[in-house]
């Protein structure tokens, strides 16, 4: 028994040797560690109990196929945004007006300013699409989110992905927005249009 004891005693110095000299030798590394970018995310408390999460937005490229998907979906006017996805779930466009009036499916229209949600899905799936648009939009600032208000289990297709926001302006090309939604009650914001 005393041998065992003995036996064990050594193997847990050597281990802690061992431990010991692998942190010496990452402290005393000359190439210098890798650099790691990490997007900036801002977290704030909105009006409706879900956390809002502002996340890194792919805006590189004009998607020229959801264009043309977003100009066939619903009405047009000076302003309009369209929100498209395929995967299983109830994602909702929300836009915040001027007048801090917000138009959802809760409200889908502003007779004062004469905004709208025209298309409003709630099952998602393939060809998915909500769209919020203004014949003559106020001045002011629109501020574009994504809540994910459920899953949808009838489908078998995921019940997480990528969503594409195409805002359409007057006088200006359209912009592409690409978000990953990936939690139930997520809500993200996408962009704030300015209308001068």
């Amino acid at each position: 028994m005393k041998k065992l004891k003995t036996i064990l005693a050594s193997v847990y110095i050597v281990l802690i040797l061992l431990l010991l000299l692998f942190m010496l030798r990452k402290c005393h590394r000359t190439e210098p560690e890798p650099t790691v970018r990490v997007d900036t995310v801002i977290v704030e408390r909105p009006i409706h109990d879900t956390v809002i999460v502002t996340p890194p937005i792919d805006t590189t490229a004009v998607d020229t196929s959801a264009v043309r998907e977003a100009e066939q979906t619903g009405q047009s006017g000076n302003l309009k945004v369209t929100l498209l996805w395929d995967f299983a779930a109830d994602i909702d466009l929300h836009v915040v007006q001027p007048n801090r009036k917000e138009i959802f499916f809760k409200y889908p229209k502003d007779s004062s300013t004469g905004g709208r949600l025209d298309v409003d899905n709630r099952k998602g799936g393939p060809g998915a699409a909500e769209n919020i648009y203004w014949a003559e939009p106020p001045k002011g600032q629109y501020k574009v989110s994504l809540v994910f208000y459920r899953e949808n289990l009838s489908f078998t297709l995921p019940t997480t992905g990528t969503c594409t926001v195409i805002v359409f302006q007057e006088g200006k090309e359209p912009k592409t927005y690409k978000v990953e939604m990936t939690t139930r009650k997520e809500r993200k914001e996408i962009t704030t249009v300015v209308v001068e």
